[in-house]
Parts: structure tokens; C-alpha cells; sequence
């Protein structure tokens, strides 16, 4: 009888997280996207998936179903490269000849400036709302993300032994289960110190270079209190939060990495170190950060002003 793939989708789950150091963000998305296949192949088939649905027509199908409901693009591309990603890890395991992804053509890639980039005045204004309102471990979170562009989940996992003096964050485990050493300013630095001393001391009975930075803490009535290491979703919610509180209602994380990203090119002109900061592989993911927006192509043809009212008024 033809092996099931609902088990082997559960092994490449765990050896994504276990042996490639993928975060449990990545793998719940890893999951959800290999459980989208196995329903639309059990629908079509009226059955359980077997390995040997795992067939070119058969993968290119779902493809021409996702573009039958207008999926975008860069969405498709996501699912076809997990699903490449699992039948290569069936090939090794020699449970699979060939990666039948390989023989299909891939959605094509276009790269597009961030939709929406808070400015420094925004940036600095989520971290001046979690200072009034006296929430320190919250301003310790926002002045991460405005002076690194981290991304929510790697904020969400710093733990004690990541914090390195006045020099930054050390071995922070950042997307596809790489690690990386982020500066942040001495100031910053000196703040997280003090959040460390007052704050995070009073969450947690004893701190060790393994405790997580930050905690939510939430209740109900017939369960009482209840604490929990932040998660990528809670600094979601807070950046939401914060957002409507200065007029920002739409602002998320990921904006903030792209405020950042700009700043910085815009202060030192070189895409290189933007791409040092954001951890991009390559240097074209980062090149979309060069693309003129709306104001700057304003400044440039403002010497054109004086011009044109010249020859009007003549």
C-alpha cells in the first residue's frame, strides 16, 4: 500500500525545527501551507494523498487553482517553493525519485517598494506613547524595532544571554534559523539594563541567561493570571495597539524594519549597510529600498521651479 504523506508532512515539520533551526513561526507556516495541498490533492481524488500523488500534473494543478482564485503571485511562489522544499527532503530520504517541483515553471518574481513607511517622527512616536503611559517593558520592545528592523519574531525570542554590554545583541536567532549580531545604540543598550533590573525581576523568580526578555500577562475570572513568553502575535497586537494611540492605526512591525531600512539609506546612501542590518542574503532583496517614492521625486525637480515661474512670467 502506497505510504500516506500526512506523517511525513509532521516529520519535515519537526526536522525543520528541530535540525534546520527554523522557528515555530515558519514551521506552523510550513504546516498550514503542506495541509492546503493535502486537501485540495483528497478533494480531487476523494481520498487520502499518498507519495505517489506527488506528481508534476498533479502539483500543477494546484497551482492553476490557486491562480483560478487570484492568489497573488508572490503568494503562489511561497506554496510552490514549500512544497519543493518538502519533496527535496523526500528525495534524500529516498522516498521520492525526483522533486516533481523541479520540471514546473515558477511564478515570476517582481519586487515591489514597501507600501507604507512610517518616518522618523512615527517611529520615534510609538516609543514616546509607550513612554508616557510608564510601560517600560514595552518601550524596551518598540526601541528594538525603531533602531534594528527586526523582525517581530526574533524580538519576541531574545533571551538574557543575547544582550552583549553596550554593544548590542548577540547570536539572535533571525528567519530561516540563522543567527546574527544586531548593534543598538549604548542608550538603548543602558535601557534594557534597567527594564532587565526593575522590570523583568519582578516577572520572573530567577533570571538565568536562558529567561526570555519579554512576558505577556493576561487573566480570566475562573482562571486567574496567567504569564507567557511574548510571541511574534503579541508584538503584533502592541505595535496595533500603539498605532491607533498616534494616529497610525494601520502601522505593524514589519513596517518599522522598512522606517528603518530608509533611514538608513537615506543617511548613508549605501545599500550594503541596510542589507548588513536587515540580515538580507542577497543584495537585491534589499535593492527595493532604492526606488523612488513620491516626495523624493518631488525634491528632484524642484530646481525646475524657479525655471518654469521665470518663463511664465515673461
Amino acid at each position: 500500500m502506497a505510504q500516506q504523506l500526512t506523517d511525513l508532512v509532521e516529520q519535515f515539520c519537526n526536522f525543520q525545527h528541530k535540525q534546520r533551526g527554523k522557528t515555530e513561526g515558519g514551521v506552523r507556516t510550513y504546516r498550514w501551507i503542506l495541509e492546503q495541498f493535502l486537501i485540495f490533492v483528497r478533494n480531487r481524488l476523494g481520498r487520502l494523498v499518498r507519495v505517489t500523488d506527488l506528481t508534476s500534473s498533479t502539483i500543477q494543478a494546484w497551482m492553476d487553482d490557486m491562480a483560478g482564485v487570484d492568489l497573488a503571485l508572490s503568494t503562489m511562489r511561497v506554496r510552490q517553493s514549500t512544497l519543493s522544499s518538502f519533496c527535496a527532503w523526500l528525495v534524500k530520504r529516498e522516498v521520492l525519485a525526483a522533486n516533481p517541483v523541479a520540471r514546473l515553471e515558477r511564478p515570476p518574481h517582481y519586487q515591489e517598494p514597501p507600501k507604507q513607511v512610517p518616518g522618523s517622527s512615527i517611529m520615534d512616536a510609538i516609543v514616546e506613547a509607550a513612554k508616557a503611559r510608564h510601560r517600560p517593558r514595552d518601550v524596551a520592545i518598540f526601541l528594538i524595532l525603531r533602531y534594528t528592523g527586526m523582525r517581530r519574531e526574533s524580538v519576541a525570542t531574545l533571551q538574557m544571554h543575547h544582550l552583549d554590554g553596550t554593544w548590542g545583541l548577540r547570536g539572535v536567532r533571525v528567519k530561516g534559523g540563522k543567527t546574527r549580531d544586531i548593534p543598538l545604540p549604548a542608550a538603548v543598550m543602558k535601557f534594557l539594563q534597567v527594564y532587565v533590573e526593575r522590570g523583568l525581576a519582578k516577572e520572573v523568580e530567577k533570571i538565568g541567561p536562558e529567561t526570555p526578555l519579554f512576558w505577556s500577562t493576561w487573566g480570566r475570572r475562573a482562571v486567574g493570571k496567567t504569564r507567557a513568553p511574548m510571541t511574534g502575535k503579541n508584538i503584533w497586537r502592541l505595535c496595533k495597539v500603539y498605532g491607533r494611540m498616534i494616529g497610525y492605526p494601520e502601522l505593524k512591525p514589519h513596517d518599522l524594519r522598512h522606517g528603518v531600512a530608509m533611514e538608513v539609506l537615506e543617511q548613508h546612501h549605501d545599500l550594503e549597510q541596510v542589507r548588513a542590518l536587515l540580515g538580507h542574503s542577497r543584495i537585491d532583496t534589499t535593492q527595493v529600498y532604492a526606488s523612488i517614492r513620491p516626495p523624493q521625486l518631488k525634491r528632484a525637480v524642484e530646481f525646475y521651479e524657479e525655471k518654469a515661474a521665470r518663463m511664465l512670467s515673461e
